[in-house]
């Protein structure tokens, strides 16, 4: 691997920490590493257009925020 990438690769460790081990973690570093998405921001879409022209189901920034903050 090349200098400039295990620069970059200790960088983001250093910023977001270890990997994750478990959901909840896992759940904390995709709120750590999206920490400046806007709540309406999809991060995981179930569907699109099936129930009408641009309509989109699935998962939010704001979705996982609130989802975070019940397990707190």
């Amino acid at each position: 691997m090349s200098r400039a990438m295990d620069r970059i690769r200790r960088e983001a460790m250093e910023q977001y920490g270890d990997a994750p081990a478990n959901p909840t973690e896992a759940l904390d570093h995709v709120l750590a590493v999206f920490a400046d998405a806007p709540d309406g921001r999809i991060v995981l879409e179930a569907t699109n257009s099936i129930y009408g022209p641009g309509v989109r189901t699935g998962l939010t920034m704001g979705d996982l925020r609130a989802l975070r903050a019940k397990l707190a």
